[in-house]
């Protein structure tokens, strides 16, 4: 099998510059990236890893002591829960960390919004003034170590600087887009009672101006009644989008003009403390119910976020990074920690497709991106488009892409005519809940049609076959299985915000195999040519026609080399009164392409056939005008088989578009046997 992509260059590398780091100092003979990733996970020899890149990266403020040991003593290092204290003899703080390094009058961000002719450019020493000035409002407005700082704001260079600011007093910080409705707002906040709520105006998207009005009254008063009325400080609402809301409607209300005037003058300073000290909180997709609020360390974010950045994926000194994304999901925390990893990022707000479809190339262009995090969605967008990135004067040298699985048509796409044959190609795929990845990318091997490079380093991840009585490993076998990890790392969170909070954390990742092992809920193969991996769904989603198991990724690893095909939703449908498992295929076609017809009906049948099995085909193929989605972007495939099942169960805030799912009603009492239904 031939790669697409071969490494080059690789002394230069980070990588290659870390092996080489610890096989001088260990004495050890290390060569190859899975050399690495086998020490970096191996019992004797993990906490090393960790420890050695604790101090690779300098997390530690200066003057600090060599880290001390990853656990406490008597801390059993092969026990997943209850979650350890990591290195519980080491303090830090993020904030002190992110705006260590850069020299004043360089630019540090690159601020572009929809709707906005020019970039805005924030200098290193503009950005440590901002950070003080709100540091010193909070900390006047008594906001202390511990306190819940929480925002309802764009991807803007206000919310990394209340992101700084909160975390440089030991605050905890949590963050949603301000596309958020109300109730998903209150359905997060209303669980963590922050101290200060600070919120955009109104923004902009798709050429449209949003006033935010009416919806901050509407859930700033809920969570004043959620909290007692006693949590919340001040709802500060922030000068956005020029809309300048009546603050009497809005609970306990303020402008952020006036918050600012609390600012003592007080120099900016960094409360240290250890390193599992809380520093955010995040939320879960939560497509069914509220959102889990995941509490990560500061520590642990920084180690892992940077350990991916730049061990993993080779971010240097001299890169310009973006990420497109929206503050509500945890691609936000990873660009936010990845200001300390390049010279500077770029920061977008608005619609990838406003006011031209390549509005984010063209930034991309003027700014001189290298490192490019955007999504399958967004790579298929531009394919159905006809653009190619290629064409514009761009030096990428990695784009990385999360939120979904990147299919083997994209990455040809991506190799044959869509960007620079040059770049690399990362796929990635972990979570909110790990605050990183568990399989990712690396400059030191070869990319492969649809598969994933390998497994991060320090994560002991492993595929597994829950069917049998115990667990048993099936990754060297090349069976398809339950992803695991199955020793402890830095970034696990500290807990679940809340009563009850460990307990739900037991049983969101240990109730399947017990405190040993994490059961990250992705169904996960080991290809044998490559040694690479392949990301089949959501373990929930897994497809079991008459005992086959196969994830919709395989499925739309077909679908999307229709090009007259917008977008595809597979799930599996069993309803009380089903003896088997069956496989519904929705299929949404591009505008002004024709409606799915019998023939390209019959051609999905026969491609996906050819490709895996008779087994593998839907039972019925239907037309649908829309497919469900997150606002972070992903399919929600198991609304979709709550609703065809028959099962009964509650939407989150958190689907973009909820108004879709009605579409799917109809499909519950579907007859037995008939080939094709079009609606």
């Amino acid at each position: 099998m031939q790669p697409l992509w071969t490494p080059h260059d690789t002394a230069a590398s980070n990588p290659a510059q870390f092996i080489a780091h610890i096989n001088k100092k260990y004495s050890l003979n290390l060569k190859t990236y899975h050399d690495l990733h086998s020490w970096s996970v191996d019992a004797a020899t993990s906490a090393t890893f960790w420890r050695e890149a604790y101090r690779w990266l300098e997390l530690a403020p200066p003057g600090q002591p060599e880290p001390g040991p990853m656990f406490g003593e008597g801390v059993d290092p092969n026990i997943m829960f209850p979650p350890p204290t990591f290195f519980p003899n080491d303090k830090l703080n993020l904030a002190e960390f992110l705006l260590r390094d850069g020299a004043p009058d360089q630019v540090a961000v690159h601020f572009a919004r929809e709707g906005k002719s020019s970039i805005e450019c924030v200098t290193w020493k503009q950005l440590r003034e901002r950070v003080r000035r709100a540091r010193s409002a909070m900390a006047a407005s008594g906001v202390v170590a511990g306190d819940v700082v929480a925002a309802v704001v764009s991807n803007s260079v206000d919310a990394m600087v209340l992101a700084l600011a909160a975390l440089s007093l030991g605050a905890v910080w949590s963050s949603s887009s301000p596309d958020l409705g109300s109730a998903a707002i209150v359905d997060r906040y209303g669980q963590v009672a922050p101290k200060l709520v600070f919120a955009d105006d109104g923004y902009t998207y798709a050429n449209k101006k949003i006033d935010l009005s009416s919806r901050l009254a509407e859930w700033s008063a809920l969570l004043g009644e959620a909290n007692g009325g006693t949590a919340i400080q001040n709802t500060i609402v922030i000068d956005y989008s020029g809309l300048k809301p009546d603050m009497s409607t809005i609970y306990r209300g303020c402008t952020f003009e006036d918050f600012l005037t609390r600012d003592t003058g007080a120099k900016l300073d960094f409360a240290l403390l250890p390193f599992s000290h809380p520093g955010f909180i995040l939320f879960s997709s939560g497509t069914t119910g509220k959102p889990k609020c995941i509490v990560h360390s500061t520590g642990g974010a920084a180690l892992k976020v940077k350990a991916d950045m730049v061990l993993q994926h080779d971010i240097r000194k001299d890169d310009v990074v973006f990420q497109y994304t929206t503050t509500s999901w945890i691609m936000w925390v990873l660009n936010f920690i990845n200001i300390s990893s390049g010279k500077s990022m770029l920061l977008y707000d608005g619609s990838p497709y406003h006011p031209k479809p390549t509005t984010l190339l063209d930034l991309a262009e003027e700014v001189g991106v290298s490192v490019f995090g955007t999504s399958p969605r967004y790579m298929a967008d531009l394919r159905s488009k006809g653009i190619s990135p290629r064409n514009f004067k761009i030096p990428f040298r990695t784009v990385t892409s999360t939120g979904f699985v990147l299919s083997a048509e994209l990455y040809e796409w991506f190799y044959r005519e869509g960007f620079p044959a040059s770049a690399q190609l990362i796929s990635m795929s972990g979570g909110t809940d790990l605050c990183g990845s568990f399989v990712c990318g690396t400059p030191l091997l070869p990319v492969y049609t649809g598969e994933i490079q390998c497994k991060a380093l320090g994560m002991a991840v492993d595929i597994m076959d829950a069917s049998q009585d115990a667990p048993v490993s099936v990754e060297a076998t090349c069976q398809a299985g339950e992803l695991v990890c199955t020793r402890p790392f830095p970034s696990q969170p500290v807990s679940f915000h809340g009563k009850d909070g460990l307990e739900r954390y037991r049983a969101s990742y240990f109730e399947r195999f017990g405190p040993n092992i994490w059961c990250h809920g992705d169904y996960m193969q080991r290809l044998s040519q490559t040694n690479g991996l392949a990301i089949l769904g959501r373990s929930d989603g897994v497809l079991n026609p008459s005992g086959v198991r196969f994830g919709s990724a395989e499925i739309y690893a077909v679908t999307e080399t229709f090009l007259d095909i917008a977008d595809t939703l597979c799930i599996g449908q069993k309803r009380s009164t089903d003896l088997d498992e069956r496989v519904l295929l929705f299929v949404k076609m591009h505008p002004g392409k024709s409606p799915l017809t019998d023939k390209l009906t019959e051609k999905l049948r026969s491609a996906i056939r050819a490709k895996y099995s008779i087994r593998h085909v839907p039972r019925y193929i239907f037309e649908v005008a829309d497919i469900p989605y997150t606002v972070n972007g992903k399919k929600c495939e198991i609304n979709v088989k709550h609703i065809v099942s028959g099962r009964k169960a509650a939407v989150s805030g958190t689907v973009a578009n909820p108004e879709v799912l009605k579409l799917y009603e109809q499909y519950r009492d579907l007859p037995g046997d008939s080939p094709k239904t079009k609606l």
